[in-house]
């Protein structure tokens, strides 16, 4: 018994579930209608107002401020530490000055009081993001199939396309082998028919194929193409000049003059032994 390849179905309500934490995006190119556009709109728009808000907002962003080893936490915002500090500045002048004391509560109770409102506005600016996510995946959800049937059209006729272009190009490519074979005949004076490496594992190099200003096939093409080794005839292939080496030169032409000295020693201070 044969099993049968099985083409599932998912939920359709897949993406109604609360995803917004951890969901990928819909490609940017994904051909939604202009509701859903709206919608995506609606929703780009709630996570800037919130990024803004808390941007402009970050010194009342209240936060963690224990140190290592206290026993409970302590929670506190850049705000409020400038206010105490200028309380304190405050409190210093006033006994320095004989003066009551400012009012504590009323100093930090205006930061304080911002701070709550920030985090309260996060809070609701958040449920705004979450609300706006989910009527944005919901529409998109809502329009997988129609928009599913536009990109396989899509798809099919850039396939039609391709097809056309593929066989286009490879009528190109033998039209090109065959005046190619064309030339080589002539440049081998009938020696070889065909291009040099045609018949080889890698191919025969067509693809490379370039012919300079005057016509004739470049250095470079030819040596791509195959044509090294075989004997041709001159004024089809550009033919590199010669590569002098000066330095190269000027050597050989100094050994070509080059008359050693000799030196005959002279008896006069070294032993009988001495052989010279």
């Amino acid at each position: 018994m044969t099993s049968e390849p099985i083409i599932g179905l998912v939920d359709t309500n897949y993406w109604s579930n609360d995803m917004t934490k951890n969901f990928v995006e819909p490609p940017a190119n994904l051909p939604l209608s202009p509701a859903v556009k709206r919608l995506r709109k609606a929703y780009e728009d709630a996570k800037v107002k919130l990024v803004g808000y808390q941007r402009e907002n970050a010194s009342y962003r209240t936060r963690d401020v224990s140190m290592v080893g206290e026993v409970k936490a302590r929670y506190s915002s850049p705000a409020l530490e400038d206010a105490k500090a200028e309380l304190k500045k405050l409190e210093i002048a006033a006994v320095k000055e004989g003066k009551a004391l400012p009012n504590k509560e009323v100093f930090l109770g205006t930061v304080k009081a911002k701070s709550d409102e920030y985090d309260r506005t996060v809070s609701a600016l958040n449920v705004l993001v979450h609300q706006a996510h989910r009527d944005y995946m919901d529409a998109v959800n809502a329009d997988l199939v129609e928009m599913g049937l536009k990109e396989a059209k899509a798809a099919q006729q850039a396939r039609d396309a391709w097809g056309k272009a593929h066989k286009a190009a490879m009528a190109a490519r033998e039209t090109l082998e065959k005046h190619g074979a064309l030339f080589t005949w002539c440049a081998t004076s009938g020696q070889v028919e065909g291009l040099p490496l045609d018949g080889a594992s890698a191919g025969n190099n067509v693809d490379y194929w370039e012919i300079s200003d005057d016509g004739r096939l470049t250095t470079e093409a030819a040596i791509e193409l195959g044509f090294q080794g075989l004997e041709l005839i001159e004024g089809l292939v550009v033919m590199p000049d010669p590569v002098i080496d000066e330095a190269a030169e000027t050597e050989a032409e100094f050994w070509k003059k080059y008359r050693p000295q000799i030196h005959n020693a002279k008896p006069e201070g070294y032993g009988t032994t001495w052989d010279h």
